[in-house]
């Protein structure tokens, strides 16, 4: 109990109704005329409704035992975020009846459909004392989404533009020039050979 008088009075709403309608859920939405068929909330787009209501039941819990969850909003827009998706998916239900078109006029809505309509709006209710309750409003919303969604672009720009233009490698150095090779040495002049001594001299 004292756990609980932590969270605003809209939170206990949002709690205590979401308990109802996840047990309201399970009993017969829709009933065939003059007999004892029938279903209930878990089918088609309910389902969709029912894992709604154990979310927000869960989420609820987790905020009972401050644990912290880091994900870019406050705990109250997360709680309005699931409380109207909720709503959504359980009106959707609440109108859809089984088979379609054709089974209107053999198939009821029972008792706890509406039930269940209601709560999910009692739901939403509460959701939004407990965005009063802790300051917050539409406008806060709007701008927290706004700037989530701007952040998210320029991050991704910086990062397409990162991998789109690699930096260029750098340029290999210049080989030097190939100096001349040097000339060879002049060879010196062969200086006249000297008659052999043996050799008679001509007349």
């Amino acid at each position: 109990m004292d756990k609980l008088s932590e969270l605003s009075h809209g939170a206990k709403v949002v709690l205590g109704s979401a308990i109802a309608l996840l047990i309201v859920s399970f009993f017969k939405w829709f009933k065939l005329s003059n007999t004892s068929y029938g279903e209930n909330m878990w089918h088609g787009i309910g389902v969709l409704a029912g894992l709604l209501v154990i979310a927000l039941i869960v989420w609820q819990a987790i905020r009972l035992t401050n644990i912290k969850v880091e994900i870019g909003v406050t705990p109250s827009m997360i709680t309005a975020a699931l409380a109207v998706l909720l709503l959504i998916f359980t009106f959707i239900r609440f109108i859809s009846k089984p088979g379609g078109g054709i089974a209107d006029s053999v198939i009821d809505r029972t008792f706890w459909a509406w039930i269940g309509l209601i709560l999910a709006i009692v739901v939403c209710v509460g959701a939004w004392m407990n965005m009063k309750a802790a300051g917050e409003g539409l406008t806060d919303v709007k701008a927290k989404f706004s700037s989530m969604t701007a952040g998210s672009g320029s991050g991704g720009s910086g990062g397409g533009s990162g991998s789109t233009a690699a930096p260029a490698a750098p340029a290999a150095p210049a080989a030097p020039a190939a100096s001349p090779a040097p000339a060879p040495p002049a060879e010196p002049p062969a200086a006249d050979e000297p008659p052999p001594a043996d050799q008679p001299p001509s007349a």
